[in-house]
């Protein structure tokens, strides 16, 4: 598609008005892409305007986690889901994103400059194309690592959940069940703490952590302690100076602080589905943004349990707790219910993320 072809599909402007320049059209996009969530809040995306409809789209090495990401599946998830932001984005235009991926298998841990990832093309929506939500759904969805109300999903949602994973062939599964949930909570529990007391994992994790508002707002990045719901002194005491919490009583006082925050989750859930290669990782990240925004939309918040995925040991007990009904790689669990409203995570300016147009 020309350039001409492109600003025929943006707004009518006035006389005397300039036409979009291609800085403009995918600024617009990435206010609110860039709400899209990433491991530790690392927010690794690029993007290169070339024209009005066409950009390549770049991750950054520097912030990708080599050590508790070693393979790239789950960056490569967030990439998907951000391409999925962008498609919700340009929906209410009447574009359709179209992506030409770069064919390496996995992100690449080297480099201090940003690598392509894919190109990019906006181009004008079929008639039958599948409706979008509305694009402020992406400015709404966050993470609730607060109480939860106790109150059940509603049945409806979970299977509407459960239709919309299996079309896309994954199995979401669900528990309501007290003692199942308090098997999840506790397991969760006690695999964050084990795995950061992994030296690596510590300190990966602490080039993210944000323990004071003013730190928080200057890097506009991170794990904000705030939205964390812990205590920001105690969260950078523990990471800088962890030899001091190796004693039983300590660790049952972080433990309690942590559990506080998890009164009131009636409901967890899990995904599992193809997940071998970068195109499974991208799909399931697809899968993932879509059904965080139905989520979003009937006013539920989901908090990732992330470690008893990538903790082999919690991994196993699991499954062998859960006995799911597929037999696909388990790649997310997750507790979903209603709370108050929770601190927001910040994020990068859209201009921040925009690379000199070419």
């Amino acid at each position: 598609m020309g350039v001409g072809a492109g600003l025929a599909l943006m707004p009518r402007v006035g006389l005397g008005q300039q036409q979009p320049t291609a800085e403009k059209v995918w600024l617009e996009l990435l206010e609110y892409a860039r709400w899209c969530p990433s491991p530790h809040n690392t927010q690794p995306w690029k993007l290169q305007p070339l024209s009005v409809t066409q950009a390549a789209f770049y991750y950054d090495p520097t912030r990708l986690l080599p050590h508790t990401d070693t393979n790239s599946a789950f960056m490569t998830v967030a990439l998907g889901m951000f391409l999925e932001c962008l498609r919700v984005a340009a929906a209410p235009r009447g574009l359709a994103l179209r992506v030409e991926h770069e064919p390496e298998p996995q992100l690449q841990f080297t480099g201090t400059v940003p690598r392509l990832f894919a190109t990019l093309y906006l181009e004008p929506a079929s008639a039958g194309a599948v409706a979008t939500p509305g694009r402020e759904l992406l400015r709404q969805r966050c993470t609730s690592r607060l109480p939860y109300s106790g109150r059940p999903v509603a049945a409806a949602h979970l299977q509407a959940l459960t239709e919309q994973a299996a079309a896309q062939g994954h199995s979401f599964q669900h528990s309501s069940e007290p003692g199942f949930v308090e098997f999840v909570l506790d397991l969760n529990r006690q695999t964050l703490f084990s795995d950061l007391d992994d030296a690596g994992t510590r300190q990966e994790i602490a080039r993210w952590i944000r323990t004071t508002d003013a730190e928080a707002q200057e890097r506009q990045d991170g794990l904000w302690n705030r939205c964390m719901h812990f205590p920001g002194r105690l969260m950078r005491n523990f990471f800088t100076h962890h030899e001091r919490f190796r004693a039983a009583w300590k660790r049952r006082i972080l433990g309690q602080v942590y559990v506080h925050s998890m009164h009131g989750t009636s409901t967890v859930a899990w995904l599992q589905g193809p997940f071998g290669n970068r195109a499974e990782w991208l799909a399931a990240g697809t899968l993932l943004q879509q059904l965080w925004l139905h989520m979003t939309q009937q006013g539920l918040y989901l908090h990732p349990f992330g470690s008893v995925v990538t903790n082999p040991e919690a991994h196993a007990r699991f499954l062998a707790r859960a006995r799911p009904e597929s037999g696909q790689p388990l790649w997310l669990l997750l507790r979903l219910g209603y709370s108050a409203e929770p601190p927001r995570s910040l994020r990068l300016p859209a201009s921040a993320l925009l690379l000199p147009v070419a």
